[in-house]
């Protein structure tokens, strides 16, 4: 949907994973998604040289998400909203359904 305008639907879909996710790590975003590691990787960047996102190191991951200092943050916020209506509820459930708390752990997998 917003590909002509995002050039790629790659680029759509990570914006719209890390709009629904918050921050996230290329393996998890391309394991969801579905989508290649190396192409997730490169339209992170692509983003992050642009100033749509920022990355930070926590450990040895980095993970990646919308840059609260991008002057168009709110405008871009409310165009992926405004996609996500578009997206049916099959898709948004499983792809971008936001995480919930982490496993307690020692908890059994049922």
């Amino acid at each position: 949907m917003l590909e002509p305008l995002l050039e790629s639907s790659i680029k759509e879909k990570v914006l719209l994973y890390l709009h629904t996710h918050g921050e996230s790590y290329p393996r998890e975003i391309a394991r969801d998604l579905g989508l290649y590691v190396n192409a997730v990787q490169y339209h992170l960047l692509k983003l992050e040289k642009g100033g749509v996102l920022y990355s930070k190191l926590k450990g040895k991951v980095r993970l990646f998400g919308i840059n609260p200092r991008y002057p168009f943050k709110r405008d871009l916020e409310a165009l992926l909203e405004k996609a996500l209506t578009f997206v049916t509820d099959e898709e948004r459930a499983r792809l971008y359904k936001p995480r919930l708390r982490p496993r307690r752990t020692g908890k059994p997998l049922s």
